[in-house]
């Protein structure tokens, strides 16, 4: 009689769980077909019978729901011809899926009805249907509808087609920034293997706040003769999508595993990293360590020192990482049977491979000589001490306008699936791990944990998990050594596990795509008649709607690009101008290839903001005193503090304090392009008072 009572508990929760979803669901619908004319009071005619034939469907549903749950037998006729019809279909199902994953990432990111259907409900909705419809084709045993291993198969293939939609999203033609640092990014980017596309004297170097590690990786586009703006961003959304999967693919790699469960395994890699997101010389460091697990030793050093050196070279907090991850691997990823421990071969072995991965110690005299050789280093180098001086926001741990979950809340929601899921094997017996092979993974958790949460802190950042980086890595090689050492055995069985811990298995896999699912929005322009209707749509009111996300006309692009090339190519006669902002334009040559002035670079005036670095500005400052530059390309400057409060408060304040205000004391703006977020600034004609900025 217990066990039937909570048979029905389940039920009861189950319906009550999709109605209110329904509802919520119902809601939104409403409030966008409301409004839209004066039939059926305030709906047009389109608009309101698409509403109740919606109505009617999820009706509908929940009737289906509710037969399934309590009167299953009725059912079984309707479920017989469908699974009649899937076995007819054979490959074409598989067309079908494909044609159903890509539709609503069609649907949502490139046409207006993304800025329309943006409620979180109807994502879910369209989100928990389109899975529900995959499993059901997916699933190849002829006495069911759906079975468990496809439905989450069908679930990682759904929640990783939106999360490429939203890694792609910025891939676009269009030549004007898409969020606060992505032209000049690309510029960064551009220096190692695209110097040929600046007027500036080849025997001078060109400071830059990026390691030379990221420029490579990010700047083979400029090693064709025409590269556009359009293939940098397309390969950029490559590096950060591609690579987390490679690294799964390496490190699950398995001869006993069949291919699917192994391709399923790097897509599932890349979904969890992407939660950071990783930045992709960390996770290309990582994939020389997976290499190496198992390598014979002289190898596994080799491709150790490697990974070390090219981790510490691109960032130096990553110094140690490849050697704490391949000690844990070398400790803990050794199957001991019982009562057995670790043998003087294997600590020997941990000991040698780890200490090749400390590369950077003995490799330091080469570094420095490369570092004198390629000036971008030595901005970064500048910029690593200029951060020892940053000040760390402890409150960005907890929830705040900048990361509404906060450090903490935003970790224990990406980890905490995969940490039940670790100790539960372990609880089960599944994976037998010696005190040692214990101790190793603890204390690599732990220590990459404090650093990542510290970093995280830090004035700049705290609005996403990228800073625990190396924390989020290793949990995915804890997740292999648990996958080769009795895991692989346990999904084989999971279709028998409790409830709890499928819901478990479910949130793994689904958790990582919510903040995709929910920002997935067109950048695109819209016609007058467009943007009417999606005005019509969401309500939108001028004083208390935010602004619609679109991207200008190609008329106004076209406009502002020509007064900018023009203004510049005149300003360049009468003086230096300074591309504070929006150096792209210089890249692909959107402007003349008028004298590159390389400093004061927007990005290093806001590290250096950051740290209150006065010694920094002073030259700056002489040189808006002296009208240096007859034109400074830059965002709209504008003088308004935040005072703690609001997204990046903090940052924006620096800005204001030691960029903004400054140089609106000495410049004053020609011309201000709202759509392009830019603007051109000339020295006043009438000087303000600005002595106290200069000695």
């Amino acid at each position: 009689m217990q066990a039937n009572r909570k048979e029905m508990a389940k039920k009861i929760g189950a319906f009550l769980l999709f109605t209110a979803l329904f509802y919520a669901l119902a809601l939104e619908l409403y409030e966008i077909a409301w409004g839209t004319g004066n039939r059926f009071g305030e709906f047009s005619l389109k608009w309101g019978v698409g509403f109740a034939l919606s109505l009617i469907f999820l009706f509908s549903l929940l009737l289906l729901l509710g037969l399934l749950l309590w009167k299953k037998n009725t059912l079984e006729p309707f479920f017989a011809q469908i699974i009649s019809l899937r076995q007819k279909l054979t490959f074409l199902r598989w067309i079908l899926a494909l044609l159903l994953l890509i539709l609503p990432i069609y649907f949502l990111q490139y046409t207006l009805w993304g800025l329309v259907f943006s409620g979180i409900y109807f994502r879910l909705f369209l989100w928990l249907l389109l899975t529900l419809i995959l499993g059901i084709l997916f699933t190849q045993d002829e006495y069911h509808l759906i079975s468990w291993h496809p439905f989450l198969a069908s679930l990682l293939f759904t929640s990783t087609s939106f999360t490429l939609a939203s890694v792609f999203s910025f891939v676009s033609a269009y030549p004007f920034n898409l969020y606060w640092s992505d032209g000049n990014r690309i510029w960064d980017y551009s220096l190692l293997f695209g110097r040929r596309f600046y007027n500036y004297p080849a025997d001078q170097p060109i400071e830059a706040l990026i390691s030379t590690g990221r420029q490579f990786v990010w700047g083979i586009p400029f090693l064709l003769p025409h590269p556009t703006i359009f293939i940098s961003r397309l390969w950029s959304a490559i590096v950060l999508s591609l690579p987390y999967a490679l690294f799964g693919w390496i490190l699950f790699r398995d001869p006993k595993a069949k291919k699917t469960m192994w391709i399923l395994l790097g897509i599932w890699t890349f979904l969890f990293l992407n939660q950071g997101p990783i930045y992709t010389p960390l996770v290309l460091s990582a994939i020389l360590v997976a290499i190496a697990w198992g390598r014979p030793l002289w190898l596994a050093m080799l491709l150790l020192a490697i990974s070390g050196y090219y981790a510490g070279a691109t960032r130096f907090t990553w110094m140690f990482a490849p050697a704490i991850w391949a000690g844990m691997l070398e400790l803990s990823g050794i199957p001991l049977k019982k009562d057995s421990r670790l043998t003087a071969k294997d600590w020997k072995r941990a000991t040698a491979i780890s200490l090749a991965g400390l590369s950077s110690w003995y490799l330091a005299p080469i570094v420095k000589i490369f570092s004198e050789t390629v000036s971008s280093e030595g901005a970064v180098a500048f910029a690593g001490n200029t951060a020892f001086k940053q000040t760390l926001l402890w409150y960005r741990l907890f929830p705040n306008d900048t990361y509404p979950e906060g450090i903490l809340g935003g970790l224990l929601i990406a980890i905490l699936p995969l940490i039940i899921l670790i100790v539960y094997l372990l609880r089960k017996k599944y994976w037998k791990p010696s005190f040692w092979q214990k101790l190793a993974i603890f204390g690599s958790l732990l220590v990459l944990l404090i650093v990542g949460l510290i970093i995280s802190t830090k004035i700049g950042g705290g609005n996403n998990l990228h800073n625990l980086d190396m924390f989020l890595i290793t949990l995915i090689f804890v997740a292999a050594i648990a996958w080769k050492n009795g895991g692989r055995q346990w999904v084989k069985e999971s279709e028998n596990t409790p409830l709890w811990i499928k819901i478990t298995l479910f949130l793994l896999i689904a958790l990582p795509t919510f903040s995709s699912l929910s920002n997935i929005s067109p950048n695109i322009s819209l016609s007058e008649s467009e943007l009417l209707i999606v005005k019509t749509l969401t309500d939108y009111d001028l004083l208390t709607s935010p602004p619609i996300e679109k991207l200008p006309s190609d008329e106004e692009i076209q406009k502002a690009l020509g007064y900018i090339s023009e203004t510049a190519e005149l300003a360049d006669v009468q003086g230096e101008v300074l591309f504070m902002d929006l150096r792209q334009l210089l890249t692909f040559g959107y402007v003349p290839k008028i004298r590159l002035v390389p400093e004061y670079e927007k990005k290093m005036m806001m590290n250096e903001a950051m740290a209150n670095n006065s010694t920094y500005f002073q030259p700056y400052y002489e040189d808006l005193a002296n009208h240096r530059f007859s034109l400074i390309v830059t965002e709209p400057l504008k003088i308004a503090l935040k005072n703690k409060e609001g997204v990046f408060a903090e940052e924006s304040d620096a800005w204001t304090k030691w960029v903004a205000a400054p140089t609106l004391c000495f410049y004053e703006p020609l011309k201000t392009f709202k759509s392009v977020y830019a603007q051109l600034l000339v020295p006043r004609e009438e000087p303000l008072d600005c002595s106290t900025y200069l000695p």
